[in-house]
């Protein structure tokens, strides 16, 4: 899966709001665009950028599920100071494609919560490892995401 301009590819980001999909987004793209909250779904170049209201709100999760339709994979995105929990258990049995977590804000040192919690939710929402630990703030873990992302 390469990030070219004219490739149809895309990856869908779907987390809790203020986790930081946005500025991943951003950085998956390549583009330096400013966040903004949004409450619709938002196509980027290579991504679809979920609102955290879509999560947070059970009646919301089909307009996910049909919006993953034009996904090649899915990031369920959670932060390090991230203190709920939205995603249902096996969660991501519902998406036909590789599902992949990702923790953001690895920046962070205050509020940080234990890797073991995180990668436990991501474990009962159905999401197998490897995880990826990322900032885009200081860009790391972004070049390791992004050539796993290359590779499936």
């Amino acid at each position: 899966m390469r990030y070219h301009q004219d490739m149809k590819r895309r990856i869908m980001l779907i987390g809790n709001s203020r986790v930081g999909k946005s500025s991943l987004a951003n950085c998956i793209n390549s583009e330096n665009l400013e966040v903004m909250k949004s409450q619709a779904i938002s196509y980027g170049k290579n991504t679809i950028d979920t609102p955290g209201e879509y999560l947070e709100s059970p009646m919301m999760h089909k307009y996910i599920i049909s919006a993953s339709q034009d996904a090649d994979a899915v990031l369920f995105v959670q932060s390090f100071d991230q203190p709920i929990f939205s995603f249902p258990p096996n969660f991501a049995q519902v998406f036909n494609c590789p599902k992949i977590g990702v923790i953001t804000k690895a920046d962070l040192k205050e509020k940080r919560h234990e890797l073991r919690l995180l990668s436990d939710n991501f474990k009962q929402m159905g999401v197998a490892e490897p995880y990826f630990i990322t900032s885009s703030h200081t860009k790391s873990g972004i070049e390791e995401l992004k050539k796993y992302l290359s590779s499936l």
